[in-house]
């Protein structure tokens, strides 16, 4: 076993930093190759930057001041108090030597020191045996006791192959089926008449997307959080897209969608929250949510090439639309837990 110590990731130590930077590019190319390219602004920008409701903590073990593997323990503090959510990474030239076990016990020891009685991770996987995605991740956390809670896919959308004619005849025909309804384009901060309306809807991702056997729970989301997450993406450097439709006769935010891209990141993009209101459902909002918001990021970015996005195998609905406007197979990245005493 190779000698390392674990330590704090502090983000004024440059050569610390840099190793870690490393490791994370490196496993992430071996491992998920085939999905979302590495970017490390957001890595980079975590050490220093954070939202009011979650805290980070982010380990390195480190041997002769070269980091082979890292921790990043997620606490949320407004709700799901008993979760801890985190990601291990170990460099490939690092494995099998006990790195990842000594950054998962840690993981454990600082979880049970917070109260916390479950803990989990998103893995990626192959879709196919030809894919590029290792299994190693998924294979790591069986091993160490973890348990599949949810199955999800990731899709990507090439917006150079997307037949535009094709969505021009989804877009019209969903509008003949949501009669009542307007469409309401923004970036950033939602502006401050639809921020309650977005605030009652980020909380039904919670209770009204598949889940599985994950222990995520109900979550109280006001205004105050919105424009705090909101916050948090202008100083990350992120261009956040939305659209939203809204009831006309009373005024409500019908559903919503939102595209992220990331700082420093000019080619792909990803698909953040999509959700109708389980009132307003029926009338195609999902489609002319995702077409509009898509044609909007061609606009602001001409050189973007892929949208990426995640949904819950068994989310046939939303895959569907997804689907019709482009979406294709890339992957699975599934939620493995494990509850700690």
């Amino acid at each position: 076993m190779t000698h390392f110590d674990l330590v704090p990731v502090d983000p004024s130590d440059h050569a610390l930093v840099q190793s870690w930077l490393a490791a994370k590019e490196a496993a992430r190319n071996r491992d998920s190759g085939g999905l979302r390219p590495w970017n490390p602004m957001r890595p980079l920008t975590s050490l220093v930057l954070s939202t009011e409701d979650s805290r980070h903590e982010r380990w390195a073990a480190v041997c002769d001041g070269r980091v082979l593997g890292d921790l990043d323990l997620q606490f949320t503090d407004l709700d799901n108090t008993h979760l801890a959510g985190f990601n291990i990474v170990v460099h490939p030239d690092e494995r099998r030597r006990g790195v990842g076990s000594a950054l998962l016990r840690r993981a454990e020891e600082l979880a049970a020191a917070e109260g916390r009685t479950t803990l989990s991770t998103w893995v990626s996987l192959p879709e196919s045996p030809e894919s590029p995605i290792s299994r190693v991740g998924a294979d790591f956390a069986v091993a160490k006791g973890f348990k599949l809670s949810l199955e999800c896919a990731v899709r990507a959308c090439d917006l150079d192959r997307v037949d535009e004619a094709v969505l021009d005849r989804l877009l019209a025909d969903a509008w003949t089926r949501a009669e009542g309804f307007e469409l309401v384009l923004f970036e950033g901060a939602p502006p401050e008449e639809l921020l309650d309306g977005m605030a009652y809807l980020h909380a039904r991702m919670y209770t009204d997307m598949p889940l599985g056997e994950w222990d995520l729970q109900e979550a109280s989301i006001d205004r105050h959080r919105i424009l705090d997450w909101a916050r948090q993406r202008r100083q990350r450097g992120e261009l956040h897209l939305q659209a939203a439709t809204r009831h006309r006769e009373s005024g409500e935010i019908a559903g919503f969608t939102e595209l992220v891209v990331e700082g420093g990141q000019e080619h792909h993009a990803y698909q953040g929250d999509t959700i109708v209101d389980p009132r307003f459902r029926g009338h195609r909002l999902g489609t002319i949510l995702k077409i509009a918001n898509q044609r909007r990021l061609r606009e602001w970015r001409p050189k973007m090439r892929r949208v990426w996005t995640g949904n819950a195998v068994s989310n046939e609905h939303m895959i569907s639309i997804n689907e019709a406007v482009g979406y294709r197979l890339a992957g699975l990245e599934h939620v493995f837990q494990k509850k700690i005493a």
